[in-house]
């Protein structure tokens, strides 16, 4: 499916907020960044993240200097109001600081017709801090695979029906942004990481553009199915 104005592609959210506070940054309030954003070179393909993880093109990531590792960010292409659900697993970018203000993956800035101009004007917003800043010390995470996130329920349900069938652990999750109710379409949950990367690893083969999210149980939404393992 390829990516329409407005849509919003492997997401988790609307607008809901960029708040500095020296080092951090919170989702409650919902304020813009605006600036350049660029994208990572074929070289960073398999390096080692910031987080931990291998860096992948062809996944929903991006790199920026201060978020929290695991922040959820919607970037918007000023120009076209083409728009992009990532996560921040790393950090960057370190050319132009004054002006660029995220690093894209190919996967990402593709979607937002970013590549072939290689840096272009963009509004950046958190949709959800990171995991381990919601997490409390007694709570464990559990891991999600996050296929979509659209305005429109008719295209997340395209997009459920695209994955179900093979992963019967798909499903709509509804949420409120600031700018009206949208749809996410998710994978999971699961207790076993490895298990969920092994699907994000197998959709990215199949041309979906995915990003493995981790989700403290409580907050997970009511239409989840419970935890498993994710093994077969």
């Amino acid at each position: 499916m390829k990516p329409f104005t407005r849509q919003l592609i492997a997401g988790a959210g609307l607008w809901l907020g960029l708040a500095m506070i020296g080092e951090c940054a919170r989702a409650d309030d919902w304020y813009r960044e605006h600036g350049l954003a660029s994208h990572y070179g074929k070289g960073f393909h398999g390096r080692k993240a910031a987080d931990g993880d291998r860096f992948s093109q062809d996944e929903m990531t991006a790199a920026h200097r201060k978020l929290p590792l695991g922040t959820k960010v919607m970037v918007e292409n000023r120009a076209t109001g083409e728009q992009v659900e990532v996560k921040i697993t790393d950090r960057g970018p370190y050319a132009d600081p004054k002006r660029r203000i995220i690093d894209l993956s190919k996967a990402a800035a593709d979607s937002i017709g970013l590549v072939e101009q290689g840096v272009g004007p963009v509004r950046v917003v958190i949709t959800e801090e990171a995991a381990k800043q919601k997490k409390s010390p007694e709570e464990s995470l559990v891991y999600e695979v996050q296929v979509g996130a659209f305005e429109q329920e008719d295209h997340a349900q395209a997009v459920l029906e695209q994955v179900q069938d093979w992963f019967p652990e798909t499903y709509i999750a509804p949420r409120q942004g600031p700018e009206g109710k949208y749809y996410r379409v998710r994978i999971g949950p699961f207790t076993d990481k490895a298990a969920a990367q092994r699907i994000a690893s197998g959709l990215t083969r199949g041309g979906h553009r995915v990003f493995l999210d981790e989700v403290p149980e409580t907050a997970l939404p009511p239409e989840a199915p419970p935890p498993s393992s994710g093994s077969k």
